[in-house]
């Protein structure tokens, strides 16, 4: 299945943090295609308008952002990746958040710190990643081995797995 991926840093452009989640991603997603990245100044409109842009243009099946997720002093206009992306999804995916973060934090506490937000727009799954090289993969793993079942789901696939598949009753 091809699954059509773009890559969003929020700040500056960081093309190493881009290239380990490349390769994470096409070594545990077989048919990940990365066919869009850039980079958006931390302006909330301006990552809300490209998110929309990618899922309602290009159709992208998976959006990964990476930066902006920390928390901010007031009405900063930093770090307003998860309230651009909250603006954007129609359909939040909390468990997703709550996962990556937890993961995170088995390796770091302070990654209970990150605001990163996961949901869906149309039949697009946006992912908040925080910035970095490292700390973006240890988010990533929390739920890359889930992205399939939901890109099933997403596509209306017949074979989409469900809880009650994996469940045993006794």
């Amino acid at each position: 299945m091809l699954i059509r991926t773009g890559l969003l840093t929020v700040g500056l452009l960081d093309e190493e943090a881009i290239a380990i989640i490349t390769d994470v991603l096409r070594k545990r997603l077989p048919g990940v295609q990365v066919l869009q990245t850039q980079a958006v100044g931390s302006q909330r409109h301006w990552v809300a308008d490209t998110l929309i842009r990618w899922c309602d243009e290009e159709e992208m099946d998976l959006i990964v952002t990476l930066g902006g997720t920390l928390p901010a002093p007031g009405p900063s206009s930093a770090e307003i990746t998860p309230e651009a992306t909250g603006d954007v999804v129609e359909r939040p995916l909390p468990a997703f958040s709550e996962s990556m973060r937890n993961h995170a934090a088995q390796e770091t506490r302070l990654a209970l710190l990150d605001r990163s937000v996961a949901g869906i727009r149309g039949r697009t799954i946006i992912l908040n990643l925080p910035a970095g090289t490292a700390t973006p993969v240890l988010f990533l793993n929390g739920v890359i081995d889930l992205l399939p079942a939901l890109l099933a789901h997403l596509g209306d696939h017949e074979t989409a797995p469900v809880a009650e598949d994996a469940l045993v009753i006794v």
